[in-house]
Order: structure tokens, then sequence, then C-alpha cells
């Protein structure tokens, strides 16, 4: 009995726990529901043997925020739907909880979680690859091999699988050991994020490998440029012959004028990824201003039916009308008011926080790509992309890091000699 007792209250145990998490999250819902209730629970089993909690002034952000859902309740709009907006977000009150009651996690386990995610995110591109080539051979559409067609298969949301193969693949590049197989399993991640065409993610994960070379000194080795020279020439022969250049070309067509000053639209305006944001954007100013919730919000889920409002008013094609504001920090200002809009700050603040007293790179990395995809969706609002944020970041309050960026640096300029 003491020695189930002892494993299950192993950080090993916990280890496993949160890498299945963050493995489960392609997966219907289900799967990163359970385990997500697994882990809580096995975390206050650790409490409850131990006594004993290690506070972080990092958990205060989404303990905060969901504290301000369940005040939101109080003024908003739609009551009901406010209330399955809360049961959907209730992972910002559990995973912090969780981890607050876990055992002391180590460095080792950090790196162990981030690695096993990055090889299940390998392991899912070959399969999405495999069907999409698949379907591609039995019907000819090449919509089927790129963005969300390639994860069509799981009804998957292009961008958000980009955001987590963004991150395991700056992870493998600079924290993997050098082998044959974490090669592969970088190329393979590197392949599937050109495949997936997000504009964003694309140009975000070159900027952080840029930043990160550049910080670590690893310009400096004649192998590692003639590494870098290969994956750009890749990297621009895949962009050529991917949607990702026809879908920069159309953006270099937006009519942002036009978009903020419109007052109506066709039904088959030619909208860009970047002017619907846009509109959005002045739809939240309007609705805001119209009904006097700068301060307050609509109430957390329940701005929905408003922005269907806005849409409608100004002749929108219909299928716009699932929409929310495809931007965390605008979601949060809408639904939350501005204390929402500083609770997301707050997120990336403590991020900041994290790395600057830690100089641990891949909070550096963690800090860039969230703040980057908070401006194209509201990505800690849907429950794979709130679970893949608060498992990172419990991670980075959680666990002691720091010095790992030294040690890297002088590992490369041992194996540059």
């Amino acid at each position: 009995m003491q020695r189930i007792k002892e494993l299950l209250l192993s950080e090993d145990t916990h280890g496993y726990l949160l890498a299945a998490l963050l493995i489960s999250l392609p997966l219907p819902y289900a799967f990163s529901s359970i385990t997500t209730i697994v882990l809580g629970s096995l975390a206050f089993f650790s409490f409850l043997i131990h006594k004993k909690v290690v506070w972080k002034k990092a958990y205060w952000a989404p303990f905060g925020l969901f504290l301000l859902m369940v005040c939101s309740l109080l003024w908003s709009e739609n009551v009901d739907k406010s209330m399955r907006g809360l049961e959907r977000q209730l992972p910002f009150l559990i995973l912090p909880l969780a981890f607050l009651f876990m055992p002391t996690l180590s460095k080792d386990i950090w790196k162990k979680v981030l690695y096993r995610f990055a090889v299940g995110i390998a392991l899912f591109a070959l399969f999405f690859i495999a069907v999409a080539a698949f379907k591609y051979i039995q019907n000819g559409n090449r919509e089927d091999l790129f963005y969300h067609g390639l994860v069509a298969v799981f009804e998957l949301n292009a961008i958000y699988v980009s955001c987590m193969t963004a991150l395991s693949l700056l992870y493998m590049a600079f924290y993997a050991k050098r082998s044959w197989f974490n090669v592969a399993v970088a190329g393979i991640l590197f392949v599937f994020l050109l495949l997936l065409s997000s504009k964003n993610m694309v140009i975000v994960t070159l900027l952080c490998a840029f930043i990160g070379f550049w910080i670590s000194k690893r310009f400096f080795s004649k192998k590692r440029v003639l590494i870098l020279g290969v994956v750009a020439i890749g990297a621009v022969v895949a962009f050529l012959f991917s949607p990702l250049k026809q879908r920069m070309e159309e953006e270099f067509t937006s009519n942002v004028k036009e978009v903020l000053t419109c007052e109506e639209f066709n039904r088959v305006y030619p909208w860009t990824g970047t002017t619907i944001r846009l509109f959005q954007a002045r739809i939240f100013y309007e609705m805001a201003n119209e009904n006097d919730t700068f301060l307050s919000g609509f109430g957390i889920n329940a701005s929905q039916e408003k922005i269907v409002e806005k849409q409608n008013h100004y002749n929108l094609y219909w299928g716009y009308n699932v929409y929310n504001f495809h931007n965390q920090y605008i979601q949060a200002f809408s639904e939350l008011g501005v204390f929402g809009f500083v609770g997301i700050l707050l997120l990336l603040f403590f991020m900041l926080k994290g790395y600057l007293n830690t100089r641990e790179l891949f909070l550096l990395f963690f800090l860039i790509v969230m703040a980057s995809v908070f401006v194209t969706e509201s990505y800690i609002w849907r429950q794979r992309g709130m679970l893949h944020f608060l498992v990172l970041y419990g991670m980075m309050a959680k666990i002691p890091l720091g010095n790992t960026l030294e040690k890297k640096m002088e590992e490369s300029s041992q194996e540059a000699e």
C-alpha cells in the first residue's frame, strides 16, 4: 500500500499526467477533460497527504480571471450562457489549484513533459499528413494538404495546432539532445508547421529561432550556419508551393480604411485574416460604447449575440455569425471589461517576469508565441488553447528554472570545438 502511495505521489507520475494532458489536446475533448480531472484529483490527494502548498505570485492572474468570470454572472447579458461559459473555463480554477497542491517538480520533469509533448505532436503530424495525402490521392483537392484541411479529420483549428507545433519545434531545436531521432522529430514538426500554413505562427517561429540563436550565440558555428541555410532554403521552397504565398499576397490587397468606415458590406466581400479581425475590433468598440460596457463587459460567454447583431447590421455573410472576436485581448475586454483585459496582460507580465528572473530561453519563446496568437485568436477562451496555455504557464510558475540557457551555451561551445 505504501508503495502505491509513493507511486501516486511521485513527481514522475505527475509528469506523465501533465504530458498525457498535453498530448490528448488534438483528440476529442473528452480525453483532455478526463485527464484534467485525474490530474486535479491526484494533486488534491497529494495535498491531503502532505498538507503543503507552495504559493507563487503567478497564480494570481488565472485565479483572478476566474473570480472575475464568476462575478460577471451578476451583470451578464445572458446568465444561462455565462453559466455554460463558466463551466467551460473551470480549468482556470482546477489547473492552478493542481499545481498549487502538487509535490515539488524538478526541472528534469519540465523538460521530459515538453519533450514527450513534442514527440506526441510529431506522431500526430505523421498521422494527419498520411490521412491528408490519402484524401488528396482520392479527390485531387490540394486544400486537403494544407491549413484547416490538413487537420480536418479531427475537426481541429489549424492555428491552434500550429501554436502547439511551434512551441514543440522550438523546444526540440534548442533543448533536445542531438540525435538522429530528435532531428527527425524536429524535421517532421517543421514540415507540419509549414503545411499548416498559419502566417502568424510561421513568422513568429522563425523570429523566435533567430532570437534564440542570437542570444545563445549559436550563429558562430559553421555547421549551424549551414543547417540554418538549408532550413531557410527549405522554408522558401515550401512557401512558394504552399498556400502561404497566396494568403500573404491577399493581405496586401486589404483595404483597411474601407473596413473601418464602410456602413454596409455585401455578402461576398473579399475578407482577409487581417480585415475580418479589424472589423471585429471595430464592432467591439461600437458595442462597448453603445452599451457602456467598457468597465464591466457583457459577462463571460455573453458577447456572441451582440457580435451577431452587429454583423447582421453590416450585412456580413451569415457564416461569420459563429465567429467570436478572434482576439484574446478584445474577447476578454468585451466579456469581462477593462479588468479582464488587465488580467490577460498580467498573464503575459508573469511570463515576462519568469524569463527575466531565470533567463530560461523557452519562457521567452512561450511569451512571444502566446502574445502573438492572442492577437489572432481567443486562444485561452477555447478548451484546447486554454489547457495548452495553463499547463505550460503552471509549470513555469511551479518548477524552479534557470541556468539552462547558460548550460546549453557551454554544451554548444564544447560541441563546436
